[in-house]
């Protein structure tokens, strides 16, 4: 297997991790409970952050070395990527509004963050089950190595390396 594929699975299994974290505090907001605004805050900077500098970029380029080879229909995931974007800043500005005490319904709230959750999941969904298949089976050694070298700088700095004071809530969470 491709070492940008393992890279692009390993950073699912952590953003599916962290949107565990984050529906655990929506449900807690839902109910009025106690809710950890700062873990929030911190997995919303990491979705506007390290998926569209890091992981979507290695996804781009195997759609578009995919698109050379497949034949039939394909998923657009360039633009996929555009809804996933719109979607988290619709979520992010709702959050901004509850964090900075302005009137925004709770159930508004709840709904736009399950949007969110949802769509994010079934993005990374399709991806495993369609896309990152029909990469592998499409896509030559030769094609593999190019990507792979060319990706090789762009790791996700959660989950391939530098320990930064960045993410350290997130950080925290993981090790309990």
């Amino acid at each position: 297997m491709s070492k940008t594929l393992e890279m692009l699975r390993s950073e699912h299994e952590v953003m599916d991790r962290l949107l565990g974290l984050m529906e655990q505090q929506i449900d807690l907001f839902e109910k009025a409970e106690p809710t950890d605004y700062d873990l929030m805050k911190e997995i919303v900077d990491y979705f506007l952050t390290i998926p569209d500098l890091y992981h979507h970029p290695k996804e781009d380029l195997i759609y578009v070395r995919l698109r050379r080879r497949a034949s039939g229909d394909m998923h657009d995931i360039p633009a996929e990527h555009e809804g996933v974007s719109e979607r988290l800043h619709a979520f992010s500005r709702a959050l901004i509004s509850v964090l900075m005490d302005e009137e925004y319904p709770r159930e508004q709230f709840v709904d736009v963050a399950r949007k969110f959750l949802d769509n994010e999941r079934r993005h990374m969904e399709g991806e495993e089950r369609e896309f990152f298949p029909l990469a592998e089976k499409e896509l030559t050694a030769e094609d593999w190595s190019e990507i792979d070298a060319r990706v090789a700088r762009f790791k996700d700095p959660l989950t391939h390396g530098e320990t930064t004071y960045r993410f350290q809530a997130i950080r925290e969470r993981f090790e309990e």
